[in-house]
């Protein structure tokens, strides 16, 4: 199973996506701000990550950026409102996914499912 990490500031979001993707049979690990979520990155290996837009102190854009000067792991985007050119230009950046909380669940699963079959083969 994929070895996830979730970057959202709503420690109850994180609460709640962390249990049903442990539950899948994920590893999963979250946390609640952008340095918080840049630091378990460079400690651990990651399959996947999902990173919230919208956070204090470090803005997920500004996170997704410092990820990618070291890491080439996926990100996923989430955010409660994102308007249509702001998804092309999160998806331009390089990420590999963007949810609207609340999240569909099917989606994050078929997700998941592709990268996983992807890293397999």
């Amino acid at each position: 199973m994929a070895k996830i990490l979730i970057i959202d500031d709503e420690k109850g979001i994180c609460e709640e996506f962390r249990d049903i993707l442990e539950e899948d049979g994920h590893e999963v690990d979250a946390v609640t701000s952008g340095q918080e979520g840049l630091d378990q990155a460079k400690l651990k290996p990651y399959d996947l990550i999902f990173l919230d837009v919208l956070m204090p102190r470090m803005e997920g854009r500004e996170v997704f950026e410092k990820l990618k000067t070291f890491s080439t792991v996926p990100v996923a985007i989430m955010s409660g409102y994102i308007p249509p050119n702001k998804e092309n230009e999160i998806l331009s950046l390089g990420a590999v996914a963007c949810f609207k909380k609340p999240l569909e669940l099917s989606k994050i699963r078929s997700l998941i499912t592709a990268l996983e079959s992807k890293k397999t083969s």
